[in-house]
């Protein structure tokens, strides 16, 4: 299974635990609308493993997947926040 990933550029692990910490922040986002201050801690969690590992893994594959994850996850949050505050006021 590993040898799929090197074949793409990205190691197993690193798929596994950029894609985990994508699902937890999601699933939390979704599921616990109410718990405001876990969803901004999984969040921020989320953003600084993603952050080191642009920083701090070699290639260029790692990377752009976990930059092209970080940025999909912060749209979402964006878009449905305010979608639920529009809600919300009316």
């Amino acid at each position: 299974m590993d040898k799929f990933f090197l074949q793409s550029g990205i190691r197993a692990i690193d798929f596994f635990v950029i894609s985990t910490g994508f699902l937890l922040t999601m699933l939390c986002f979704f599921a616990a609308k109410d718990k405001r201050n876990l969803n901004r801690m999984l969040l921020l969690l989320f953003a600084l493993l993603c952050t080191f590992s642009i920083l701090f893994h070699e290639g260029v594959a790692v990377k752009l997947f976990a930059g092209l994850m970080l940025i999909s996850t912060v749209i979402v949050e964006v878009v449905v926040s305010k979608k639920r505050n529009v809600n919300a006021s009316h």
